[in-house]
């Protein structure tokens, strides 16, 4: 089966709890996209994601609907989580020589430049182009691999500046994404320092879906069934954190598989990234 926009948007949709529709077609070219809209909102009032197969070659845009100059005006207005995230995954995409292209207000910025905080935002288009890849070449699971990689990182991105509101609850309460057409709310599954899941869809979205310590991806040892199935640790405790404390996607989130993340949660401390892969090369040096 060749990359479907329904896979594609169901594996988003897990990995950033926002649900999305996929559909797909042809450009004026000839070259296939795929595209993903958040599920249940009138397409000019959100935003779309479309990720354009070329030849050895991706590229995936934001663009927002004619009529999001709302929630354009929300994501310029993101806090200091959300600012340090979208910078920290687009510059993970530019270590990985994929082109970055961010237009603000009609002129071309850098995702690194502070001064696209200090202005409004009218208007605000995001587009990622990885060249150089091993895709379209009659490996569907290698294909969808990288489709459904690099959509997740502007996804990631993208989700990083979606505003939220937090209702007074207490401690358990859940923090939903708003700025959506009509002060919509998308309730998702988090705690405080996972906050609408962004840390989570960035860290993957930077990291990848291999397990740090032993390098296992799941989907290579069970099949399509696990695709995607990784846990996110914190590389520090969530009770030593303090409440004023900014997590970064890059080096305080790491994936690990369900068996190791167990591992490093039995003791207190846990133990590190290193400590497991010293644990499994004694043991594969004994065997």
């Amino acid at each position: 089966m060749s990359p479907d926009p329904r896979s594609l948007a169901e594996r988003i949709s897990a990995e950033t709890g926002l649900e999305f529709s996929g559909r797909e077609g042809r450009d004026s070219e000839g070259t296939r996209w795929l595209e993903l809209q958040p599920a249940g909102y009138p397409p000019g009032q959100t935003f779309t994601l479309r990720t354009l197969i070329g030849w050895r070659r991706l590229d995936v845009h934001f663009q927002p609907g004619s009529f999001a100059g709302d929630l354009m005006s929300a994501m310029g207005s993101a806090d200091e989580t959300g600012r340090r995230t979208f910078r920290a995954v687009l510059d993970v995409c530019r270590e990985a020589d994929a082109e970055v292209a961010l237009t603000l207000n009609g002129t071309s910025r850098l995702p690194d430049d502070s001064a696209i905080w200090e202005t409004g935002w009218r208007s605000f288009s995001l587009g990622v182009r990885k060249g150089m890849l091993a895709i379209n070449e009659g490996n569907v699971e290698e294909d969808m691999r990288q489709i459904e990689l690099w959509t997740s990182r502007v996804a990631a991105a993208v989700l990083a500046l979606l505003p939220l509101e937090v209702e007074d609850e207490g401690l358990e309460a859940s923090p939903e994404v708003v700025g959506l057409p009509e002060g919509a709310k998308v309730r998702v599954e988090t705690n405080r320092y996972e906050r609408d899941r962004r840390n989570r869809a960035a860290a993957l979205a930077i990291h990848g879906y291999s397990c740090k310590a032993c390098k296992l991806d799941m989907s290579e040892r069970y099949g399509a069934a696990a695709s995607g199935l990784i846990e996110v640790h914190h590389v520090t405790p969530v009770s030593h954190l303090g409440e004023g404390y900014i997590i970064d996607p890059r080096t305080d989130l790491v994936p690990l598989c369900p068996n190791c993340h167990s591992v490093a949660h039995r003791r207190s401390p846990p133990y590190s990234i290193d400590d497991l892969r010293e644990m499994l090369a004694s043991v594969n040096e004994e065997v």
